[in-house]
C-alpha cells in the first residue's frame, strides 16, 4: 500500500525541488545562515573536531556540508581497495551469473541498467559490487578507492528519489532511475573500478575534481537522454585516497570492480557488510 509520503514524493518535481533546496543551503544571509548552520551541526551532531576549520568558519549549511577534514584525519590503509567515503556498506554481492545488484531484500537491478551501457557492463562480468550509503552527518567528499588513472566519466540523467530505507525498499530500480555520475578508473595492471555517485532528493549537486563542467543538477548537464560520456583531454591520475568529488547533500556510492580485482581479493567487501566505514579504510 502506498503511503502518503510515497504519493507526495511521486508527485513532487524532485529535481527542481532539490535544486531550490541546494540554492537555499548556499545562501549567505546575515544571522539566518549562521543560525541554520548551527542548528544543522547540532541536530546531526557533526564531529567538528576533525573538520579543517571550526564551525564559525563556514558561512552556511552548504559550505559546512562539503567541509574538508584536517590533514591526517583519514589515514589510508595499506590495501589495494579502500573506502571512498564515510558511510555504511549496506549491500554487496558478486557477479557470478546475471550481473544483478541488490537494492534491498527481494529487490535487485542489473548493472547494464545502472550504467545504461550494456557493453560497459560486460567488462565487469565476474566482478563484484558494494553499495555505501551516506547519512547527513557523514563527511561528504568522495575519494579515490585505488591508485590509478581516470579513463573517463559518464552522466546518466534521472530523477531524485530519496535513498532512505523506505524508498530503497519500495521504489523499483531506484538507483537506475535517479541521476548518477560515474568515474571509471584503471589500475596499473589494466583492471578497472567504477565509482558510481548516485543523486537523491535534496542532493543539490554532485561534482568532481577533474572537471568543473561535470556538475549535476546545476543547469550544466542534460535533463534527458540515455547517457553523456566524458573523456579527459590529458592524463588524470589518482593516488589512493586522493579527492575525487563531493556530494552537496548526502546520497550513495556504488563501487563496481572487475573480475581481475575480485580474483585478487575474493573476500572483498564481505567483511564490512552492514558496518560503518570511513574514507581510506580497507574494504
Amino acid at each position: 500500500m502506498n503511503t502518503p509520503f510515497y504519493v507526495f514524493m511521486k508527485l513532487l518535481p524532485k529535481n527542481a525541488a532539490s535544486r531550490a533546496f541546494g540554492i537555499v543551503t548556499r545562501l549567505r544571509l546575515p544571522i539566518i545562515s549562521k543560525l541554520a548552520r548551527n542548528a544543522f551541526a547540532s541536530y546531526y551532531k557533526l564531529n567538528m573536531d576533525e573538520a579543517e576549520y571550526p564551525l564559525s568558519h563556514y558561512r552556511n549549511i552548504g559550505e559546512l556540508f562539503i567541509r574538508r577534514l584536517k590533514p591526517g584525519a583519514r589515514p589510508v590503509a595499506d590495501s589495494e581497495i579502500v573506502s571512498p567515503v564515510d558511510g555504511v556498506l549496506s549491500q554487496t554481492a558478486t557477479f557470478d551469473g546475471r550481473q544483478e545488484l541488490i537494492q534491498a531484500k527481494g529487490k535487485t537491478y542489473l548493472l547494464k541498467d545502472l550504467l545504461r551501457d550494456a557493453e560497459m557492463a560486460k567488462r565487469f562480468e565476474g566482478g563484484a559490487f558494494a553499495t555505501i550509503y551516506l547519512a547527513p552527518f557523514n563527511y561528504h567528499r568522495i575519494h579515490s578507492p585505488v591508485k590509478g588513472e581516470l579513463v573517463g566519466a559518464s552522466y546518466c540523467p534521472g530523477t531524485l528519489w530519496p535513498v532512505n530505507r523506505g524508498s530503497v525498499e519500495r521504489v523499483e530500480g531506484l538507483f537506475c532511475i535517479n541521476e548518477r555520475l560515474t568515474s571509471r578508473i584503471r589500475l596499473e595492471d589494466g583492471s578497472e573500478i567504477l565509482v558510481v555517485k548516485v543523486g537523491a532528493t535534496n542532493v543539490g549537486r554532485i561534482g568532481v575534481v577533474y572537471s568543473d563542467d561535470l556538475l549535476t543538477n546545476a543547469g550544466k548537464m542534460p535533463h534527458s537522454g540515455k547517457r553523456m560520456d566524458w573523456v579527459p583531454c590529458e592524463n588524470v591520475s589518482f593516488e589512493k585516497g586522493d579527492e575525487l568529488g563531493r556530494f552537496e547533500m548526502g546520497s550513495t556510492v556504488i563501487l563496481v570492480v572487475d573480475k581481475k580485482i575480485r580474483e585478487r581479493h575474493p573476500d572483498l567487501f564481505k567483511s564490512r557488510l552492514g558496518q560503518a566505514v570511513k574514507v581510506g579504510e580497507a574494504l
